[in-house]
């Protein structure tokens, strides 16, 4: 929806090799980076069975230092929420860091991969809030925004992705009882702009 065809995306949170398979399967370059090698291993393997002649690129690094250079048509990524899962025990994985020290690196992330967005192109980021020791959120869907907009890229769209509910109702009795805690079932959808929003929109075709 927000790439120009044949278009070049940035995936500085690469993760799983879903956003680059799809990508390839839609015509799209993608470049993810990852700080795992495992994960990419696992990931090219993944694409070699079912793109094999549109595969995805990785790249094993820090995107503090490690994303290429640019322009890209689209950043598009699913970044860590904090400590929510824990990916590795490497010091430089986010997941790893104090809030504040994660929030510098996340942020500093961000602005390079606006750096390297191309003039009147989109970014999308999905991100769900996380919660602190005390149970209190910590307004991370309010930092991502914020991140963007300090890089150059407007909030544009903001959608919800509802997950499925499964058992949610179940596992939710006892902390909605103990504390009112409510079972989150969406993530946020969030597209930023840099540049002129018609431009972008006309860029990315029918």
């Amino acid at each position: 929806w927000f790439c120009p065809p044949g278009g070049h995306v940035l995936d500085p949170f690469a993760g799983g090799s879903v956003r680059g398979i799809v990508a390839s399967v839609l015509g799209r370059k993608y470049t993810g980076v990852d700080l795992r090698p495992e994960q990419v291993e696992a990931n090219e393997a993944q694409a070699a069975a079912i793109v094999p002649d549109g595969k995805p690129t990785w790249i094993v690094g820090d995107s503090q230092t490690a994303q290429p250079d640019g322009p890209f048509d689209l950043v598009f990524s699913c970044p860590p929420y904090y400590d929510l899962e824990i990916y590795s025990e490497d010091p430089a994985d986010l997941s790893n860091m104090e809030y504040g020290a994660f929030l510098a690196a996340y942020r500093s992330i961000i602005s390079q991969a606006v750096q390297r967005l191309a003039d009147n192109r989109f970014a999308c980021f999905v991100v769900g809030d996380v919660r602190d020791k005390a149970g209190l959120y910590r307004n991370f869907v309010s930092e991502t925004i914020d991140g963007f907009e300090q890089a150059g890229a407007r909030l544009y769209n903001e959608a919800i992705l509802a997950t499925p509910v499964g058992t949610a109702a179940m596992r939710v009795t006892k902390q909605f009882e103990a504390s009112r805690k409510m079972a989150k079932t969406h993530q946020n959808v969030l597209v930023f702009c840099k540049g002129d929003p018609r431009t972008a929109a006309r860029k990315c075709g029918a």
